[in-house]
């Protein structure tokens, strides 16, 4: 008796896709760091900033958290899944928001070994800010919340 191994795989499949599907929230993996919800609000001289990039980095539970600002300069983090916050703990912060403007010319064909010119990089806040261990932006994800941080960069 021959056993058809195309069944027996289609099979298995369906019966590991059922236990997926009952387990709960299959974005949820049970080897990561617990996350709490982290937003806040960024703003340069006083005025909201859009569009900003904004990292946590927990050095001890090695997890990064990133976040991008709406056009009043307010953000949500997410460390696996959209919006899941941030570890706890101390949090080291940059910041960027930059305006990359393309020189090269309209009519360059950089595909028949037209020569690309270099982009135009406009730093919207200071440059300072987006660099790890210098931005002197430091915060504090807690566990029981509230996490709503205000960053005010001049």
């Amino acid at each position: 008796m021959m056993l058809d191994v195309r069944c027996v795989g289609i099979g298995s499949t369906l019966v590991f896709a059922l236990l997926v599907g009952c387990s709960g929230d299959s974005n949820e993996n049970p080897n990561w760091a617990k996350r709490f919800p982290v937003q806040g609000t960024v703003t340069y001289k006083g005025k909201a900033i859009e569009g900003a990039e904004v990292t946590f980095k927990n050095f001890e539970k090695k997890a990064t958290a990133i976040g991008k600002t709406d056009s009043s300069g307010r953000f949500e983090l997410s460390t696996y899944t959209d919006k899941d916050g941030a570890v706890s703990g101390p949090q080291a912060v940059t910041i960027r928001r930059v305006n990359v403007v393309d020189k090269t010319p309209k009519d360059v064909d950089l595909s028949a070994g037209g020569k690309a010119l270099p982009p135009e990089i406009t730093w919207i806040i200071p440059e300072k800010f987006s660099i790890d261990g210098k931005s002197g932006l430091t915060a504090e994800v807690k566990e029981e919340g509230p996490n709503d941080l205000k960053f005010d960069l001049e």
